[in-house]
């Protein structure tokens, strides 16, 4: 009698040296090299399966986090230890250990549409909303989780028309609908002091701003100085709203843009307005370089400015007069500076020479999603709407590689502070992590 599916003693399975499922030793996988042409599809795709998980390994590639039903607010390398993380639009946030490992944060405020990152060391994350409860969440501490101008309502909601992280601490400032500056405490989710102005409505704050000297801009082109234990007072007026403010450290000077076209440069030691420059369109965008050397301006269409401190004189950098540029940020301590035009191109100026380095547009097709800089490596990684991150030379503009590929289109790329890591984030709400080296991976890495 014959027992289906059994083997008697002493037979051979002719299938069990043969299996391809479990890891191959060295010498087993020379000898299927070795075959060439001889190779079934079932050998080939083990082989293909083993240079894959090789060069992932090569540069520490990483999917993070499970698909989410949610766009973005925000992502990207937060804290000391450079932990990505995401938060998305519905209040759901995410950080992720070296390992790979998800935390799910508390999540309550329902509608984010942005995020911003304060404290010391960068280390709280905060969920931003101009009408409804924000978050604020410590990934240094996660027992200081805590909700920011709670609201229970849907309607009569008060407006917050822009948010500020006080220097090196763990506060807040908000520019808030009633003529109001709130200062928030991101520890205990209170808020500790605040003004009123019954003529202005502050719309700006200063980014960087500190506890005791909070500088913001209102909706008449006032530029204000906020001292909590003091009082309010007037430096200086454009003649329409104020659309940004930035703080030129260590110069002791104030940059401001208002919707007029004019932009101001105030010396708070002498107390007077240096320099204004106008322009036929809004500037709505204030960059200043790491070395506070230079600052950069962006128009609503045609070409962006800089001004150089030293000289005190602006320079222009041109473009076509109908473009949009667009994600302008200085690299190599404010020697270069980036800006993407339109979805097109990247362009790279030197400011040292005032004149084009390079113009990057996608090696393989497609428009741009986003870029980020490797001051360290000296690349720029760029996302496409081909699904591709595409290496570039930062100094010469010259394309080195495709580093990866995907089907799931992407919605960006974020470079960690120290310019060794990376991530990617897709339309489905996962995240792709991996080491950045300027000459890996020497193939296009696919994922799904």
């Amino acid at each position: 009698m014959m027992l289906s599916g059994c083997a008697s003693p002493g037979s051979s399975i002719p299938q069990a040296g043969k299996t391809y499922t479990g890891p191959l030793s060295a010498e087993a996988e020379a000898k299927l090299r070795a075959k060439g042409y001889g190779m079934s599809d079932a050998e080939r795709d083990k082989l293909k399966q083993i240079d894959r998980d090789r060069l992932a390994a090569t540069f520490d590639f990483q999917k993070l986090g499970q698909p989410v039903e949610s766009p973005f607010a925000g992502f990207g390398f937060v804290g000391a230890e450079n932990m990505p993380y995401a938060v998305y639009r519905n209040g759901k946030a995410v950080t992720f250990t070296p390992e790979g490992t998800d935390t799910e944060l508390e999540q309550v405020a329902p509608r984010l549409n942005g995020v911003m990152l304060a404290g010391k060391d960068m280390e709280r994350i905060v969920g931003e909303s101009p009408r409804g409860t924000m978050m604020s969440w410590n990934t240094a501490d996660l027992s200081q989780q805590v909700v920011l101008r709670p609201q229970n309502s849907t309607f009569g909601l008060t407006n917050v028309y822009d948010v500020g992280a006080i220097a090196d601490s763990p506060y807040l400032a908000m520019a808030v609908e009633g003529g109001r500056v709130e200062l928030w405490d991101l520890a205990a989710g209170e808020m500790v002091e605040f003004t009123e102005n019954k003529v202005s409505q502050p719309r700006q704050v200063m980014d960087g701003s500190a506890y005791d000297d909070v500088i913001y801009g209102t909706n008449r082109g006032e530029i204000e100085e906020w001292k909590p234990s003091v009082d309010t007072t007037r430096l200086y007026a454009h003649a329409g709203p104020v659309l940004d403010i930035a703080s030129v450290g260590g110069r002791d000077l104030i940059v401001s843009s208002a919707k007029d076209g004019t932009v101001t440069i105030y010396d708070r030691k002498k107390g007077e307005i240096v320099h204004t420059l106008e322009f036929d369109t809004v500037v709505y965008n204030i960059e200043v370089s790491p070395d506070n050397r230079y600052a950069a301006i962006f128009q609503t269409f045609g070409s962006p400015y800089y001004i150089d401190f030293d000289a005190m004189e602006s320079r222009r950098l041109y473009v076509g007069s109908g473009a949009h540029v667009t994600q302008g940020r200085f690299a190599k301590n404010g020697s270069l500076l980036l800006a993407r035009e339109d979805n097109d191109v990247i362009r790279i100026w030197s400011t040292e020479r005032n004149s084009l380095v390079a113009k990057i547009a996608p090696e393989q097709g497609g428009g741009i999603v986003g870029y980020d800089v490797s001051d360290a490596l000296g690349l720029i990684a760029v996302a496409t709407t081909e699904g591709n991150v595409e290496y570039w030379d930062l100094e010469t503009g010259r394309y080195i590689r495709t580093a990866f590929h995907t089907d799931t289109p992407l919605v960006g790329v974020e470079i960690s502070p120290d310019g060794t890591r990376a991530v990617v984030a897709q339309a489905d709400g996962q995240l792709a992590r991996w080491r950045v080296m300027a000459d890996q991976p020497a193939q296009t890495f696919m994922f799904d």
